[in-house]
């Protein structure tokens, strides 16, 4: 008897030793599979491809339940016949260890039948996990050659050519999450190329395809379920679009400085921490418009529509806000040092503790404006009407207010300290003016 027959008698744990076995040549069996993709030689790669995707390297997290299904099929097939030749081997002898070793032939034969059955079942399990996820990732692999030839159509020298690409990109984007972002950034890229070259269409609006472009740019993750956490945060700045349609897009973070918006519709659009640096927004309509936090640095908004604007927070230093329609905006904690409201409509605007130091607010309407807490130092408020405004706590101090109208006005706390009046200035009953309640120019009167 040959001694390893010998030690399957005396020794059972060699039956564990075999199952183990069986699963260390399995993984051994992957690990080579996966060194020969990664580091293999090249004749390889064809051979390799045709296995089902959950095989081959890299493995991703959603790959893992398969690839461990097929390992565990494979330990199970190599147990069985393993098995099997420890059967075919023999391991019977005459005498009295007869029962023993048919006993030991019963548990291999078991064992050999068990590993088949288990490892065709996950074997089977493997492929229909597998085929379910080719099916879900089926409209990505269909996109990956429709994507790179709408990109290649998009330099196509006739226009209808690239407005065909860009509606394609935009469906491609819909359909795989993988090309939202790159689809963002073409399209991006698309408009700093062609909105300063490509002839303005009709009412002075952008060409249709960079249109387009900006819509697919600003919409490319408008889709069910993705969510709304995603921002643009794409380079568009000295992008030259005025008139373009951008109402209720998701610019979020996106750079636009210096970009000519002139006459723009930005209606309800986001703007949430957006770069606006001397952005050129004359006559544009941001009615609606998300712009906390903005930074609108010298900026240009002069005659913009801003009614009910979210401005909280916003950089608005030295920026340009001369007749510009500012009724109901929320301009909370705003920074318009220096900035120019001339003219401009602040009606039941929202200025609590903004700082309007130095600004020039000259024949501005702040009807009903809250400026509680404002710092207006220095500001230029001559023939302001601040009629029924909320001014408790302001800092007016050194402030122009020659033929401004106060009346109804809530100074409460206010500070008036060398404030300008004369005597087209109208003053609540009961203000105190370099200590006169009500004085006529008891401070530096011109």
């Amino acid at each position: 008897m040959t001694s390893w027959r010998a030690r399957l008698r005396r020794d059972p744990a060699l039956l564990v030793l075999v199952l183990l076995a069986a699963a260390v040549l399995a993984v051994a069996l992957f690990a080579v599979v996966g060194l020969a993709w990664t580091a293999g030689p090249a004749e390889w790669r064809p051979v390799l491809e045709r296995l089902p995707a959950h095989l081959v390297p890299p493995y991703p997290a959603e790959d893992l339940p398969p690839l461990a299904m097929t390992v565990l099929a494979a330990a199970g097939l190599l147990a069985a016949a393993g098995c099997r030749l420890l059967r075919r081997g023999g391991l019977r002898s005459p005498g009295p260890e007869e029962s023993l070793d048919a006993g030991r032939e019963t548990l291999l034969r078991r064992v050999s039948t068990g590993g088949v059955v288990l490892g065709l079942l996950l074997a089977s399990g493997s492929l229909v996990y597998a085929d379910a996820r080719s099916i879900e990732a089926a409209p990505e692999r269909r996109s990956g050659g429709g994507y790179a030839e709408a990109v290649r159509r998009l330099g196509s020298e006739k226009a209808e050519v690239r407005l065909a690409a860009i509606h394609t990109l935009r469906r491609l984007a819909h359909e795989s999450e993988r090309d939202r972002v790159t689809t963002a950034d073409v399209m991006a890229a698309y408009v700093r190329e062609h909105g300063s070259a490509a002839p303005p269409g009709r009412d002075g609006r952008p060409a249709a395809d960079v249109q387009t472009a900006l819509t697919v740019l600003g919409s490319v993750y408008d889709v069910p379920d993705a969510g709304h956490d995603w921002v643009c945060g794409c380079d568009l700045a000295r992008v030259r679009v005025p008139g373009a349609e951008l109402s209720g897009l998701n610019l979020g973070v996106a750079v636009l400085a210096q970009a000519d918006l002139r006459g723009a519709r930005l209606s309800g659009t986001n703007l949430d921490h957006a770069d606006l640096t001397r952005a050129d927004l004359r006559g544009a309509l941001l009615d609606g418009a998300d712009l906390p936090y903005a930074v609108l640095f010298m900026a240009d908004l002069g005659g913009a529509d801003l009614r009910g604007a979210d401005l909280r927070g916003a950089d608005l230093f030295q920026t340009d806000l001369g007749k510009a329609a500012l009724r109901r905006a929320d301009l909370r904690g705003v920074d318009l040092f220096d900035a120019d409201l001339r003219g401009a409509d602040l009606r039941g605007a929202d200025l609590t503790g903004a700082s309007l130091s130095g600004a020039d607010v000259r024949a501005a309407d702040l009807r009903t404006a809250i400026l509680r807490g404002a710092d207006l130092k220095r500001a230029n408020l001559k023939d302001a009407d601040l009629t029924d405004a909320d001014l408790s706590g302001a800092d007016l101090s050194s402030a122009d207010l020659t033929g401004a109208d106060l009346t109804g006005a809530d100074l409460t706390g206010a500070d008036l300290t060398g404030v300008r009046i004369d005597g087209r200035t109208k003053l609540p009953p009961g203000a105190r003016i370099g200590g006169a309640a009500g004085q006529e120019g008891a401070v530096g009167t011109r």
